[in-house]
């Protein structure tokens, strides 16, 4: 959501740096800063802190937004695999150290240049194309921003907005390198050509005991069995944990008063909400109200309507102004409040109805709660027990004893190959573990590897056990694939040797008609093909080649499926007219416009990073995510 606010922000530059921000990082990265530590801040850039909270919020709505495209929910933990985590660590940790920069250079924004932009920005305005309170604290409240917040954010945005300007402005593209890209990127080519098949090449004599050894020999990968592996792992996982927990009454009750706004209903008022752009206005209407007078005859200055200022059944927590709130819950019904300096302009609150708060009861709850409380608790013994195990870990026990005294199964994988199968091609009873494979066969014997998160918010390690390396089939097993492979390259061999003679004879000045004719075949002509193309004709090594030759030259390549070549000639080369394509080229422009400001931004945090260094904390992302 706040990106979307600051991208309609602060004109052309306050449009790019959301993206320019993200693909730089996506090139530079947050490097090695990641480490854990107890604090409710996930980073820090020099002396700038990223809040736990801001974390949470802009995760939340990345998942939201994530599941909004592919329509399903998508849950924190499995937003980790998009890298959604990452993706909003870096950008966050981006802004802090331009934030940092910007502080040190004394830059700033007046209250008045704030106030002006979130005026005129038409995320906030109403149905008469202007700023409109209501539609400001509708569309905070949905994303869950206080208005505080929303300032603060679009003033760092628009304190930001002047150092990138800076760092960007001038950026330009020279003119004869974008027509020369465009160019090449647009070309297309025509050939003329026919197809070679392996039927062309003569019959080789069968090959020698000699031969027939030595391509075993040489091409042992193609006759061998594959690599396999077994290894011990050991898992521990909240749920399996949370069977085995009770929770007592005491610390059921005692959680319950602690946690009472989860379940109790609170207070909620319907309400007039007038804003006023001076405090005259305010003050006048606020009176006007008090003698008597009409909520029509009050909007008739403003343009507004009841439905424009009518809020119904508000929390505290839904008035996003702290005074607001404080002054609209201390009235009764019926009254009406003096005027209230708002953020962003003066407001007159006027109560219709007040519902009383109802208090929850713990045998309402009781369920929910239980499973809340064993479910916490069951993360820290998760916890407790990965420290018990890695403390023994580091003593040398082996993973076999740690599971007997944890009290937790090891699970055995005996003889898999890389993707998860026994020797014979059938599956293995292999754990579902994420990167489990990958990590059990980059191991070396008697490595000891760090501890892997499960997607549930548990931990497994890796013990291997054995690892059984490919072996080559003895050749009485395959002789008859070997004789097949040692035919089929001296076929390719002689089709290659063809094919070469053939491009020869036609860079020498013979008519591709006269040499097609040898073979009784006809020169087909191609459609226009670009660099991009492939299909089951021509392969991309064809249209490589077909790219990299002169026209009215040859050459040849692989067919795109098969073992057949095509001879090739290059019969028109079409390069687009830079003044035909105005618009596609001016396009083009822009985004290598764009590229080379990323370029320059990407620098510019790289060198910032550096500058002030920077500390992210793992361990609270992570318990943030398994919230």
């Amino acid at each position: 959501m706040l990106d979307t606010l600051r991208k309609n922000a602060s004109g052309w530059v306050g449009m790019i740096f959301i993206g320019l921000i993200a693909l730089s990082f996506a090139v530079w990265g947050v490097a090695d800063i990641f480490r854990g530590y107890s604090s409710d801040v996930v980073a820090e850039v020099g002396t700038e802190e990223v809040p736990a909270n801001r974390f949470r919020l802009e995760y939340q709505q990345q998942l939201e937004e994530l599941s909004d495209r592919l329509g399903r929910p998508i849950g924190p933990v499995e937003g980790r695999e998009y890298g959604l985590d990452r993706q909003v660590i870096a950008r966050l940790v981006g802004m802090a150290a331009l934030n940092a920069q910007v502080e040190e250079m004394g830059l700033a924004v007046a209250d008045e240049t704030v106030a002006k932009d979130i005026y005129e920005d038409p995320s906030f305005h109403g149905p008469f194309n202007r700023f409109d309170q209501q539609t400001f604290d509708l569309i905070l409240a949905q994303n869950r921003i206080d208005e505080q917040t929303m300032i603060n954010d679009r003033r760092e945005f628009l304190e930001r907005d002047q150092l990138l300007s800076a760092a960007i402005s001038g950026t330009h593209v020279p003119d004869a390198l974008t027509e020369l890209i465009y160019g090449y990127r647009n070309e297309k080519r025509l050939a003329e050509y026919i197809i070679l098949t392996p039927d062309m090449a003569s019959d080789p004599e069968p090959p020698t005991e000699e031969e027939i050894e030595e391509l075993h020999e040489k091409a042992a990968a193609n006759f061998s069995t594959p690599e396999t592996r077994s290894f011990d792992v050991l898992v521990i996982r909240p749920d399996t944990i949370t069977a085995s927990i009770e929770i007592g009454e005491e610390a059921l009750a005692e959680a319950f008063e602690e946690r009472r706004d989860q379940y109790d209903e609170p207070e909620t008022r319907t309400l007039y909400q007038i804003p006023f752009a001076e405090m005259e206005a305010a003050e006048k209407a606020a009176s006007n109200l008090r003698q008597g007078d009409t909520l029509e005859n009050v909007l008739a200055p403003t343009g507004l309507s009841e439905e424009d200022v009518l809020r119904e059944n508000l929390t505290r927590g839904d008035l996003l102004s702290k005074d607001v709130a404080d002054a609209a819950f201390a009235l009764k019904e019926g009254e009406v409040s003096e005027p209230l300096d708002g953020a962003l302009g003066p407001v007159v609150i006027k109560v219709l109805s007040v519902t009383p708060a109802k208090p929850a009861k713990l045998a309402d709850v009781r369920e929910e709660l239980t499973k809340q409380l064993a479910s916490e608790q069951a993360v820290q013994d998760v916890f407790d027990i990965y420290n018990r195990v890695e403390d023994e870990r580091a003593a040398g026990v082996p993973l076999a004893d740690i599971a007997a005294q944890v009290g937790i199964p090891l699970e055995r994988v005996e003889s898999v190959t890389r993707d998860g199968l026994k020797a014979n091609g059938e599956p293995a009873d292999v754990p579902d573990l994420v990167k489990l494979l990958e990590t059990a066969f980059t191991m070396e014997e008697g490595e000891e590897v760090d501890a892997i998160e499960t997607e549930d918010d548990g931990y497994y390690w890796i013990d291997l056990t054995g690892v059984n390396a490919p072996a080559v089939k003895p050749l009485e097993e395959v002789r008859d694939q070997v004789v097949d492979l040692w035919m089929r390259e001296k076929r390719r061999g002689e089709l290659v040797e063809l094919a070469e003679s053939l491009s020869a004879r036609g860079n020498g000045g013979e008519p591709f008609e006269v040499i097609a004719g040898e073979f009784d075949r006809a020169v087909l002509t191609s459609p226009p093909l670009s660099r991009r193309s492939s299909n089951e004709t021509f392969s991309r090594f064809a249209v490589a080649n077909l790219f990299g030759t002169p026209e009215g030259k040859f050459t040849f390549g692989s067919v795109g499926y098969g073992d057949s070549l095509l001879l090739m000639k290059v019969k028109d080369v079409r390069t687009p007219a830079v003044a035909d394509n105005k618009e596609a080229v001016a396009s083009l422009e822009e985004t290598l416009r764009e590229t080379t400001q990323d370029d320059v931004v990407g620098t510019l945090v790289a060198s910032l990073q550096e500058k002030y260094g920077i500390s992210v904390n793992q361990t609270l992302i992570n318990r943030i995510i398994g919230n």
